[in-house]
């Protein structure tokens, strides 16, 4: 494709494929920053929730899509780095079938647990476990999901039995949740904000360096001495393989316009715990390689398999 050609891109608007359903911290924080990169890009960005698999089902999808730059994957560690470790026959090949774009945020894991629960912070909610095992639930958004990895690395730092209960994204596990019947999750805050607020909910730990503005009464895991636990999510923008370059540059580059918007970091850290990033191909690529490496090698030592 010719640079001129390039610069009429996009013509039409963009659909952006999020694998995982409506209403997850993921989507949240999807549909904030594509409302200010609609207007840099000058299309409307669609976006098309397709959940299930851990986010392997639409994922899937943008790999058999045209590679002209109006299908986008909006994906997380959980395909963009844990999949292909737990489902060798996802259907995709990461570094294959994808062209990164971008990192677009960074931001850290919270436990929750329900308020029905007498714990207050880690050790109380890990000693309570312990005299229970196998009695308490944790929702995740899917098998071979971040959120279930991670629900299965605090299994193993805390050594604690916790029954893993996937849904299809942590929208759809929100009424388990609120009702008690499923008692901890391991999420991003966005997704289960609401549910803290409405009194269903408390945060436990955070898995990150920092403590949320959404959360600050929740220590991290170096305070509440889970160093172990500590990790953080990262979402980011991958399209089809054969992408030309020039169209790459022109989603890369608004898209970090759209990043350096003081409104939008400001939404961003505020209300979704997340710091926006923005990145060149080049350097999103190297942190798909790095989080692929690392989770592999978490995978093998933790025994976490795909269903």
């Amino acid at each position: 494709m010719t640079a001129a050609v390039a610069q009429e891109f996009p013509a039409r608007p963009v659909r952006m494929v999020i694998p995982f359903p409506a209403g997850g911290s993921i989507d949240i924080v999807a549909r904030a920053v594509s409302q200010h990169w609609s207007a840099q890009l000058g299309q409307q960005i669609v976006i098309d929730n397709r959940g299930g698999a851990g986010g392997a089902l639409g994922t899937q999808l943008v790999v058999h899509a045209a590679p002209d730059g109006y299908t986008l994957l909006y994906g997380n560690a959980g395909p963009l780095a844990i999949g292909p470790h737990l489902y060798p026959n996802s259907g995709y090949d990461l570094f294959r079938d994808f062209a990164p774009v971008s990192q677009v945020t960074s931001s850290p894991f919270v436990v929750f647990a329900s308020t029905a629960l007498p714990v207050n912070n880690a050790q109380e909610l890990i000693a309570y476990a312990k005299q229970r095992p196998g009695q308490l639930n944790y929702a995740s958004s899917g098998v071979g999901s971040g959120l279930h990895l991670m629900g299965e690395l605090f299994k193993s730092v805390a050594g604690v039995d916790l029954v893993h209960v996937p849904f299809k994204g942590m929208g759809q596990a929100a009424p388990e949740l609120a009702s008690g019947r499923v008692q901890i999750a391991i999420s991003t805050v966005p997704g289960i904000l609401p549910l803290v607020k409405t009194g269903r909910m408390k945060g436990i730990v955070s898995s990150g360096n920092r403590r949320s503005a959404l959360l600050p009464g929740v220590p991290t895991c170096t305070e509440a001495n889970l160093p172990g636990f500590c990790s953080s999510s990262f979402h980011g923008i991958v399209v089809p393989a054969k992408t030309p370059k020039a169209v790459i540059a022109r989603l890369q580059q608004t898209l970090a316009a759209t990043l350096a918007n003081h409104d939008l970091r400001e939404q961003l850290a505020t209300r979704e715990d997340s710091e926006a990033i923005g990145s060149t191909p080049e350097a999103f690529a190297r942190l798909m390689r790095s989080e692929y490496d690392r989770w592999g090698k978490m995978i093998k030592e933790i025994g976490v398999k795909g269903e």
